[in-house]
């Protein structure tokens, strides 16, 4: 959905076990349910919270927000500077993250803002964003204090890293400190925001929360409005729910209450599910009630199981009820016109009763518009939005301009191009 940075496959792997390493090691301190607690909740696969979120023994945070100055910098920290220097100049990335493990482990309390600082000046800060979070992560199981007044101070270069409308540097802190101390965390959490807008430090406390406190999570994912704070909250904590099982995973969405939340959820949860197994997947989705969950659902589905496997994905679709295919039917016919557009069209062809017409128009123009844009503009050019119309046209046009100029010309030559691509089409054809 976003533009995701990503390390080669090993680096990567290596970075995601020392992050979970971070937040793992220390995770046995935190409290945990009584064995004879048999609620609903741990009978269908929570996580049973044992953590009370108003404790008076939460730590204070008072000071938390006093600006800090750079401890230390690339010419200050001798110790600090000589090994991110020599870690930022590393290729491999397995390698540079076995030495950033090493290099993180030896930091004392006191190293890490300098640190942080070195990483920025390395120029390593926002290519090697998970190294960061690395290093953050420790901080917040090390002095979560000092590490929030780090990221939460004014002059703070590390302050822009926005993930959701959040702060992506304090969230990682509060995640290693709700994993050990949920209650201090939390209460930081509430303490330092302002405003009435969603609190973006309890998506911090939240995804520190997913792995080991699915239940407290969960609260606190309830809490927050309908807000990029909330989805990014929710993205986190999705693949701890998914590990529910189907079962699980529906009745933890039952007892959201709130129906955006659901129906957020559930497209989440289908992406996730999809991912591992689509047809497993696909039989989850019919088991939601019909309603905006269910078609968000059935609609991520075909999403992925089209795009990796259109056969599959054929065969699934033929079995839908009807109603069921106008929520699956615009990711197919899109995914389909990629491969197949004639089939494609074919299977449009037989949609033009269906209620959701124009949209399927839209979805396999934009789809073949560069497997076929001769046939993209032909049903492009059908739809009865003007913006839609306008915008789906040019792209095919475009992309027919650069496979063979002559055969655009003539089709414009042929066809009622819509208005707004008028001055468009005279500056294609003057390059």
């Amino acid at each position: 959905m976003n533009a995701k940075w990503t390390l080669p496959i090993a680096g990567a792997w290596l970075v995601t076990v020392a992050s979970a390493y971070y937040i793992g090691s220390s995770s046995s301190n935190a409290t945990s349910s009584s064995s004879a607690d048999t609620s609903a909740d741990n009978q269908s696969g929570f996580q049973r919270s044992s953590s009370t979120i108003t404790g008076a023994n939460s730590g204070s945070s008072n000071g938390a927000r006093t600006n800090f100055s750079a401890r230390s910098s690339l010419s200050g920290s001798s110790k600090g500077s000589a090994n991110i220097l020599d870690i930022s100049k590393i290729s491999d990335p397995l390698e540079r993250s076995r030495k950033m493990l090493d290099f993180i482990e030896g930091l004392s309390a006191e190293e890490f803002e300098g640190a942080l600082a070195d990483l920025r000046a390395s120029g390593m800060g926002r290519e090697r964003r998970n190294e960061f979070a690395m290093l953050l992560r420790q901080w917040g199981k090390v002095d979560p204090i000092a590490a929030l007044a780090y990221t939460t101070s004014q002059d703070n270069e590390d302050r822009g890293g926005r993930r959701g409308g959040g702060d992506f540097a304090s969230q990682e802190v509060l995640a290693a400190w709700a994993s050990t101390n949920p209650n201090a965390a939390l209460n930081w959490a509430r303490e330092n925001h302002e405003g009435e807008d969603a609190n973006p430090f309890l998506v911090g406390v939240i995804k520190g929360l997913a792995s080991t406190d699915s239940a407290l999570a969960t609260q606190l994912l309830q809490e927050l409005p309908y807000s990029e704070e909330r989805g990014e909250a929710l993205r986190d904590l999705i693949p701890y729910v998914a590990q529910m099982g189907p079962e699980g995973a529906s009745q933890w969405l039952n007892s959201l209450g709130d129906e955006r939340l659901i129906t957020g959820a559930a497209d989440r949860m289908a992406e996730q599910f999809a991912r591992q197994d689509p047809s497993s997947a696909a039989q989850w989705a019919l088991t939601l009630e019909q309603g905006d969950a269910r078609t968000r659902a059935i609609d991520e589905v075909m999403e992925n199981w089209s795009r990796n496997n259109i056969a599959e994905a054929t065969a699934w679709m033929q079995t839908l009820s009807p109603e069921d295919q106008l929520s699956a039917g615009p990711e197919y016919v899109e995914n389909l016109s990629r491969q197949d557009p004639v089939a494609a069209a074919d299977w449009v062809d037989s949609q033009v009763n269906a209620p959701n017409y124009q949209n399927l128009l839209k979805e396999f123009a934009e789809g073949a518009s560069r497997t076929d844009p001769v046939l993209a503009l032909n049903y492009g050019n059908e739809i009865e939005n003007q913006g839609d119309r306008t915008r789906t046209v040019g792209r095919a046009l475009w992309s027919l301009y650069r496979q063979d100029k002559e055969s655009a010309r003539a089709w414009i030559n042929s066809n009622q191009v819509p208005e707004g691509l008028s001055s468009h089409v005279e500056r294609m054809f003057k390059e």
